[in-house]
């Protein structure tokens, strides 16, 4: 078969290798490397992330019952089929649906409700849910627990101005910001307090024709899934599940920002089919690409070995011949940052370690990402004199980490120099992700 790449019509547009591997814009690559379903975005020709999503609960809606109720840890174990139990802290648990009474601010053993996963088992841990059933579109988020409405971090004023204008106009909320949901028709059960948050391609619509028309119609379809998803929980048994998140492709698409790609690409007809469709509904414009090669599989192709055993490397080298050695550990994960092969004496050493530093931070950023890294971070930067230099290190080491799809925490710099990072637990970190699949 000769090589190329087939468009979504089936024409097969042959092209040569150079143009294949340009990754300038950023390819978003589905395809197997050693018999795992792998995901790889590269940019620049960089490997920028890399993950091998297994089969998860996160996102799905069962219902549940409570088995133990554990006080001295705040948090309670439930049930949600085949002796499956969860762990479901207080704190997730404040404004519940419960089913067989009325809630009074206790759970009781025996008590049944609908939980959603947040987080897979992992090792000796249990799976996590919550009792803050959240449901979600493009353009809207729906969960338990307020009536306070939220809008995305990165909608700027303005467009946070207008769209709570369009909303209160439409009704949908009131003038302090309260959602206001209408009675359900259908003999729906009284929910507790629901809140909303506008997600960040609300804005998209406001440079539409009829921005009203379009975010009432997507409001109003989410709000019938969240009031059939509560329907459905009053006439079914126990242990049923509610809603089964298919969250593999929605999960991998949440973890990036847009921008970093411009293409999706895979090997596999059915992969291709599932991003064709995935594609025509939440991001019409993003070219979908079946790559056809025999002889060179996709993997070969951009040299995904290499690439991966970069990844995993303790040390990482920098442009400017300074390097980064990252070191997970069972408590914490180090990161040393050394000035290796960069020199400069006297005046210089002050400027000379802070560009190290600062090009380091960006590096640091990446790898986090990459490496999938979790849990607390601590970078040991070269050591400055000059506290102002010190500022200007963790506030660029914090603009970064905002464009972090995972929530990323700088907390400060210790006396000691060391900077310490938080980055939330989603997924199992990709050394161990390549260890275990």
């Amino acid at each position: 078969m000769s090589r190329g790449i087939g468009s979504g019509s089936g024409v097969s547009l042959p092209e040569n290798d150079r143009a294949l591997r340009n990754t300038d814009g950023g390819k978003l690559i589905f395809t197997d490397y050693r018999n795992k379903s792998g995901v790889f975005l590269l940019r620049e020709n960089r490997l920028l992330a890399a993950a091998f999503p297994e089969n998860s609960k996160i996102g799905s809606v069962y219902l549940a019952r409570v088995r133990d109720v554990t006080k001295n840890i705040d948090a309670c174990f439930v049930e949600i089929g085949n002796g499956e139990i969860c762990f479901l802290p207080f704190r997730e648990a404040e404004h519940p649906f419960l089913l067989n009474r009325k809630f009074d601010g206790r759970l009781l053993a025996g008590d049944e409700l609908p939980v959603q996963v947040t987080r897979d088992a992992q090792k000796s841990k249990q799976p996590s849910v919550t009792a803050h059933i959240s449901l979600s579109n493009d353009y809207f988020a729906l969960s338990l627990g307020s009536s306070k409405t939220g809008f995305s971090a990165k909608l700027d004023k303005e467009q946070k101005k207008r769209l709570a204008e369009i909303l209160t106009a439409q009704g949908i909320i009131d003038s302090s910001r309260q959602l206001k949901i209408q009675e359900d028709e259908k003999e729906l059960p009284a929910l507790p307090s629901t809140g909303l948050v506008v997600r960040t391609r609300a804005a998209e619509l406001l440079e539409s024709e009829s921005p009203q028309e379009l975010l009432q119609n997507q409001f109003d379809h989410l709000l019938e899934e969240f009031h059939c998803l509560f329907r459905s929980a009053a006439h079914r048994t126990c242990f049923s599940c509610l809603r089964d998140a298919d969250n593999r492709l929605s999960g991998i698409f949440n973890s990036f920002s847009p921008g970093e790609f411009t293409e999706l690409l895979t090997d596999d007809q059915a992969t291709f089919d599932r991003l064709k469709h995935y594609a025509a509904e939440h991001m019409p414009e993003m070219p979908v690409r079946l790559y056809q090669d025999n002889l060179l599989p996709l993997n070969r192709l951009y040299s995904l070995d290499s690439r991966l055993e970069t990844a995993l490397n303790e040390r990482v080298w920098l442009k400017s011949g300074g390097y980064l050695v990252i070191q997970p550990t069972e408590a914490l994960t180090v990161i040393d940052v050394n000035s290796g092969k960069y020199e400069a004496r006297n005046k210089a050493e002050e400027e000379t370690a802070l560009k190290i530093n600062l090009e380091a931070a960006e590096e640091i950023a990446l790898q986090l990402k990459l490496r999938n890294l979790s849990g607390i971070i601590v970078a040991d930067f070269i050591n400055m004199e000059e506290w102002p230099h010190c500022q200007e290190l963790l506030t660029r080491l914090r603009e970064l980490v905002k464009k972090d799809k995972v929530k990323t925490t700088v907390v400060d710099m210790t006396s000691l120099g060391l900077v310490e990072i938080t980055r939330k637990k989603t997924t199992k970190p990709l050394w161990e992700q390549l260890r275990t699949k």
